[in-house]
């Protein structure tokens, strides 16, 4: 476990062929298996990426995530970033996904600067419907992209002022119906749902987070843990998910009826497609807000996220 707590300091050059290096600039964030860095590249000094490294001593699940990624390699939606170079450091049992450094808070931080620590249905309409078009596009290809980590703290809203964005492929996975897809260790509380304690992963588990992501915004709480939910179902008791009319009264009951049913621990009783879910959580909100809404649906292309004069002046790398 000693493994998880190493990081590269700020200066570390990481290479990754003879042409290729990028030199750490920091450390954006942190997990019990991954780091997450801004790199800046020493071919083209302007250029900032966002570079996480996955720790897994496990050989076959490493090659496993490697060509997950590169899978996404071959994507491109505004409200995702790009992901230019996938690779491994046998040594240190190490693999690395080299993508778009996308500068600006995660909702989770903005949340707790809302008025209640909540955001309205028109604020989080607006806010998510690039997240939903990224979800259905991932789910559109074949075989299915699940994210499998969907939650505020994984959406970016850039300081650009352009749409938000979904982040953190680390655990992404494409859907093989024949295939078991478990993920015990990679459940974020509150946002996992219960197949990733057991059975296994299908686009269902997305909207489970988008689900749970929406609770979240709309009330200022995070929902109960589906494992916990489970043990209390299992045994008779009811079920720890509060109500969302009793947090946020004022909210449609069409939406509200709509995340419920997101969050059922029976991925068959949630809706079949992100978009199904997304029409019957929008259809109690203003008519016009809506149609504008749905509009956005597949805009143009994002421009590049990254511009050396929206970034912080880099810190000073010692040569290698």
């Amino acid at each position: 476990m000693q493994e998880t707590q190493e990081t590269f300091q700020p200066g570390t050059t990481v290479r990754v062929s003879s042409r290729d290096r990028y030199v750490i600039e920091s450390l954006l964030g942190r997990g019990g298996f991954s780091a997450i860095y801004l790199v800046r590249d020493q071919r083209v000094k302007q250029n900032l990426y966002a570079l996480k490294e996955v720790i897994n001593p496990d050989k076959r699940e490493r090659e496993g995530f490697t060509f997950e990624c590169e899978v996404l390699m071959r994507l491109e939606h505004q409200a995702l970033p790009r992901v230019y170079r996938v690779f491994e450091d046998s040594k240190r049992n190490r693999a690395y996904v080299l993508m778009d450094y996308i500068e600006g808070p995660n909702l989770k931080a903005l949340l707790l600067k809302q008025p209640g620590k909540r955001f309205s249905l028109s604020e989080v309409i607006k806010i998510i419907a690039p997240i939903v078009d990224a979800v259905k596009f991932l789910h559109q290809q074949n075989p299915p992209i699940v994210h499998r980590d969907i939650k505020p703290a994984n959406i970016i809203v850039p300081t650009t002022g352009e749409e938000a964005v979904l982040v953190d492929f680390g655990i992404a996975k494409t859907y093989e119906p024949e295939a078991t897809t478990t993920a015990i260790r990679h459940c974020s509380p509150g946002y996992g749902a219960p197949e990733q304690y057991s059975t296994g992963t299908t686009p269902r588990t997305d909207i489970y987070g988008l689900g749970a992501t929406l609770y979240t915004l709309l009330t200022g709480t995070v929902p109960a843990d589906a494992l916990e939910r489970m043990i209390q179902l299992n045994e008779k008791e009811p079920d720890p998910l509060v109500p969302i009319s009793l947090l946020a009264p004022t909210l449609p009951a069409s939406a509200a009826n709509a995340i419920h049913r997101a969050l059922s621990t029976r991925a068959t009783a949630r809706f079949a497609t992100v978009e199904e879910f997304w029409q019957a959580f929008t259809a109690g909100a203003d008519s016009q807000q809506t149609a504008e809404v749905r509009s956005t649906l597949l805009p143009p292309a994002r421009k590049p996220a990254i511009s050396p004069d929206a970034i912080a002046q880099p810190a000073t790398i010692q040569s290698p």
